[in-house]
């Protein structure tokens, strides 16, 4: 189990530096491109830093293990959410605007109650996947297009903020050339992580007789939900707040959409009821938490991060009495 618990350390460790390169590299695309802050952070940006579940996915999906995928995606959900936000907000308060947010507000809430209907009978087809996959695709596109017309030279000003926020530390990586290869490089340092993030979660889960999905939800979704952390602390002490949270919509949006669907048409995905029961209504009542927050004084400030924290403490818990009861 020693060694299990290393090379999930070692492909978390991975995950965290080839996300960070990965999301720096497309921020700095995008500014070459003039894209506003709104479509980097709820679009691009967000596709960016859920490449490491992606990977993960796939990864999983492969080896049989669906419900370690599923399990990272609803865990990166609540975590982006209750962890990321909550510690990003408990330094320093978000500044948001509900109206540029409307959208990937409500397209978040809207796959997660069909994610959850379809999760009803305790198992995802192939076919359900499918239909995952062109919602999100569709969302991502359309919110892409919509954003990007409406480009102003304001947004020029932040998609240089952004830059500057997320920036490598050579020179040369500044170029367009050298993003292009800390792209690559960063992708490829993704997939090698979630290679050996995947092998040693399954592995654990054997041997400490856990389910997969379990495992998934906990462990593997914080660690491939760090991206997201490294983005949001960062856009949040640039005073580009909105990265930060249209960061987090996007992510959770891809993780609901593309990566479970993706897991999903792979290989089709089987939970219990209690695992059901648990973490979908946690996801939804996290994300109805956000929602209140943001249309009370359009900002989450630092009492309500601590609230978004405790809130994520008290799921994790739920979480290791769920993991005891079905071990029993």
């Amino acid at each position: 189990m020693g060694m299990q618990i290393l090379w999930l350390v070692i492909g978390l460790a991975l995950l965290v530096k080839g996300g960070d390169l990965f999301v720096s590299a497309a921020a700095r695309l995008a500014e070459f491109l003039r894209m506003p802050r709104v479509v980097i952070g709820s679009t691009l940006v967000s596709l960016a830093t859920t490449t490491p579940e992606l990977v993960v996915s796939v990864m999983a999906g492969g080896k049989g293990e669906s419900g370690l995928a599923v399990g990272n995606a609803i865990g990166s959900c609540i975590c982006n959410i209750g962890l990321i936000l909550g510690i990003t907000a408990a330094f320093k308060h978000v500044e948001v605007h509900p109206r540029a947010l409307r959208t990937p507000l409500i397209a978040m809430f809207g796959f997660g109650v069909l994610l959850f209907l379809m999760s009803f009978d305790l198992r995802l087809s192939r076919w359900q996947g499918a239909v995952l996959v062109a919602g999100g695709l569709v969302y991502f596109i359309y919110d892409f297009v919509h954003h990007a017309r409406d480009t102003k030279p304001a947004d020029v000003a932040e998609a240089r903020a952004i830059e500057q926020a997320v920036a490598g530390r050579f020179r040369w990586f500044q170029s367009k050339a050298g993003s292009l290869v800390q792209f690559v490089l960063g992708a490829g340092i993704v997939v090698v992580g979630s290679r050996f993030l995947v092998d040693a979660a399954v592995n654990l889960s054997s041997e400490l007789g856990i389910p997969s999905i379990i495992v998934g939800l906990t462990v593997v979704a914080i660690g491939t939900s760090l991206p997201e952390l490294v983005t949001a602390v960062t856009s949040s002490r640039r005073n580009v707040s909105d990265l930060a949270v249209g960061n987090v919509l996007g992510a959770n949006i891809a993780n609901l959409t593309l990566i479970v669907g993706v897991a999903a048409m792979m290989s089709e995905v089987s939970m219990s009821r209690a695992t059901q029961l648990l973490n979908f209504p946690a996801m939804l009542a996290v994300f109805g938490l956000l929602l209140w927050m943001l249309l009370n004084d359009r900002r989450v400030s630092r009492k309500e991060g601590v609230v978004l924290l405790v809130t994520y403490s008290f799921y994790l818990c739920a979480l290791v009495f769920l993991a005891a009861g079905l071990k029993k």
